[in-house]
């Protein structure tokens, strides 16, 4: 099945509409910031490239937003309605890997991978998160992942598992470039 197929075939398994980080679809598939109305005028409508990733790019402050999964997106913007292909393509540029992830999620093909086990294949300069204490790793995934990201770190194994059938939650399986970014200077110290 085509992950575009699978797309479809989920959200029609749940109410509209949904929400996916902070953006909402509308049937149609109408995208706008989560705490957005579709119907308000004032929205700005989003139909070229250029604004589109302006928008993933930058945060509301207009800082670049290095953690594609990281809070504070724009509100203020909608976009569509898209064809189901569109849709995937723009939640791929939103959050990318997030639908193949939740796809292999919940047809258990996808399984987490523990921080300790990320931490053993470094090399070269994120060799030393190797040596970042475990009591240690609580705090920095509150830091980082909890407070910093939308995505849910299934690699870090006290949190919650997320119910494979509510939602489309952003999956996290693995600890991403920007935790072993923080905890190498973590760990350095």
């Amino acid at each position: 099945m085509k992950l575009t197929q699978w797309l479809e075939a989920r959200l029609a398994r749940t109410s509209p509409p949904w929400t996916v980080g902070e953006v909402r679809i509308y049937p149609g598939y109408l995208l706008t910031h989560w705490e957005d109305a579709p119907e308000d005028s004032r929205l700005r409508q989003l139909s070229g490239w250029e604004a589109f990733l302006d928008l993933v790019r930058f945060d509301a402050a207009g800082r670049f937003r290095p953690l594609r999964g990281a809070p504070g997106l724009r509100k203020g913007w909608r976009r569509g309605p898209l064809s189901i292909a569109d849709l995937f393509t723009d939640l791929r540029v939103l959050y990318p890997g997030a639908m193949a992830i939740l796809a292999a999620w919940e047809t258990e093909r996808l399984g987490p991978t523990p921080f300790s086990m990320t931490a053993r294949r470094q090399t070269g300069i994120y060799e030393v998160t190797r040596q970042l204490p475990d009591e240690d790793l609580p705090a920095l995934v509150e830091q980082i992942c909890v407070r910093g990201c939308l995505r849910h770190p299934l690699w870090h194994l006290p949190a919650p598992q997320p119910d494979k059938q509510e939602g489309l939650t952003l999956l996290c399986p693995e600890a991403c470039h920007y935790f072993l970014h923080r905890a190498r200077a973590r760990a350095a110290a």
